[in-house]
């Protein structure tokens, strides 16, 4: 919980009220490989920041293709937003790829904290923005980039990530072929 606790009051100063509010509104989560964090269709009722693991974010369209839109590890937060702050049925399913450790707050307990505690949502939203900042810079590239520069920026950002997601959740991330990628990582 400290690593939560640490970040928050990194953002805006708690008090050792609040810290104690927010510990005791969390609970420790350990997700196996492949199991789901919040699945498309159904209303998340839950967000979480990764302690240990990698998440994928994955969007699936009416054809039933899969689309990644970003991972999701140690540090960041996971949640599918729209669907836990308007308590409507997701349009993202979340997926850990790896055995995932996870500081979960359910809807209903930040609802709570949001009320009790003064700072919590104005840190909320910070990390809402940035987090919002990120993933719009990253995918806005991603548009423009070529393969191998998409590849560069992404080992760049996230190497943790590339070194423990297999190649083909990387080439369906980056929107090219597994043929591609090997050729690209050939090429470092």
């Amino acid at each position: 919980m400290n690593a939560l606790i640490k970040l928050f009051d990194s953002i805006l100063p708690l008090s050792d009220a609040d810290k104690a509010l927010i510990t005791e509104h969390t609970f420790l989560e350990t997700l196996r490989k492949g199991e789901m964090y919040c699945r498309q269709g159904e209303v998340c009722r839950k967000m979480g920041f990764v302690v240990d693991g990698v998440f994928k974010v994955v969007r699936t369209n009416e054809q039933g293709n899969d689309y990644i839109l970003y991972f999701t590890n140690e540090g960041h937060f996971v949640v599918d937003l729209d669907s836990f702050s308007k308590q409507i049925p997701g349009e993202e399913t979340i997926e850990a790829l790896t055995k995932c450790t996870v500081i979960t707050m359910a809807k209903k307990d930040f609802d709570f904290l949001e009320k009790s505690v003064p700072a919590f949502s104005k840190i909320i939203n910070q990390i809402k923005e940035k987090a919002l900042l990120e993933k719009y810079k990253f995918k806005s590239e991603m548009l423009v980039d070529d393969a191998r520069t998409k590849y560069n920026k992404l080992v760049q950002r996230q190497s943790t990530v590339v070194q423990r997601v297999p190649q083909s959740q990387i080439a369906l991330f980056l929107g090219i072929t597994q043929y591609t990628l090997s050729r690209v990582r050939a090429k470092k």
